[in-house]
């Protein structure tokens, strides 16, 4: 069972040289990945969920930043070392879909906006904290807004 998830066969195929790499470390030349996929299913799920983790792990351990928006709020959050950061922003006026109509009502301040921040440490591990919020519809995200507004709030 993998620790996040299992890559999808469409996903497995952008990292085709990759899984060839990983079997090589872990000994399964392709004489041998043909023989297995023939004759042990469970085997071949145990190769892609060990596989999986890693591509997770390694796309996981590189990202920073993710968000969450909704019409009415949006939510800037930073994975650092130690802990996780959030910055949310709340108002009933200005849409939260759209980064550049954030920016110009704080400017601007002609939008009633409450802001608010706070941090918390990992009860898991960052990677697997992290993963959970991507699963649960935050997206990766450049960090850009969440230092503009780390200045601001």
């Amino acid at each position: 069972m993998p620790l996040y998830r299992e890559l999808t066969i469409e996903e497995l195929k952008h990292f085709e040289q990759e899984f060839k790499e990983f079997l090589a470390v872990n000994g399964i030349d392709s004489e041998l990945w043909i023989e297995i996929k023939k004759t042990d299913n469970n085997k071949v799920n145990e190769l892609i969920a060990a596989f999986s983790d890693v591509i997770y792990n390694s796309v996981l351990m590189k990202m920073e930043y993710v968000e969450f928006a909704t019409e009415n709020d949006i939510k800037y959050f930073h994975y650092g070392k130690d802990q996780a950061e959030l910055i949310g922003l709340e108002s009933n006026s200005v849409s939260f879909l759209d980064n550049e109509a954030v920016l110009k009502a704080i400017e601007e301040k002609k939008a009633s906006i409450k802001a608010y921040r706070t941090s918390k440490k990992y009860t898991q591990t960052r990677e697997t904290e992290l993963f959970a919020m991507i699963k649960n519809g935050c997206q990766p995200s450049d960090g850009k807004m969440f230092k503009v507004l780390e200045e601001l709030v």
